[in-house]
């Protein structure tokens, strides 16, 4: 067993958010060559901004959307290198969205937001086909 990634609020310097498995197929063109998401200081911070009362809430919840998402999916901002991993987090239950920029010519993947969505927004965005389910192998 992996070890543990616990994400730090504090941390001067980049961090290990979590990891892709190969088996999840990304959206796009998208190879995700990196698997390994990483997490910067001033992202970290844009989610203390946004939503400070939800901080702890996705810092801790970031590394199990990203291993074992239920929906993945690309936004409407016309980003081909960004993927949404949405995943069920069960105390509290909420629905938690991890926006991931793949730059594969780089060999990198970075977490650009994560935030808390409700029901009705993910129902929207299944309906309209920009997140869909994430198949569970054997």
């Amino acid at each position: 067993m992996g070890r543990t990634i616990e994400l730090r609020p504090d941390s001067p310097t980049a961090q290990t958010a979590g990891v892709v498995r190969r088996s999840i197929v990304l959206p796009g063109n998208l190879l995700g060559r990196e698997r390994r998401v990483m997490i910067l200081p001033e992202r970290v911070a844009h989610i203390r901004h946004r939503r400070p009362e939800w901080l702890a809430f996705c810092l801790a919840h970031i590394p199990d959307v990203l291993a074992a998402p239920d929906y993945i999916g690309q936004g409407m901002r016309n980003d081909a290198r960004r993927v949404e991993f949405v995943r069920l987090i069960d105390r509290p239950p909420q629905w938690l969205l991890v926006s991931v920029r793949f730059l594969d010519d780089r060999g990198e993947a970075w977490v650009n937001s994560a935030y808390p969505i409700a029901d009705a927004y993910l129902t929207r965005r299944v309906r309209a086909g920009s997140l869909r389910r994430v198949s569970r192998g054997p």
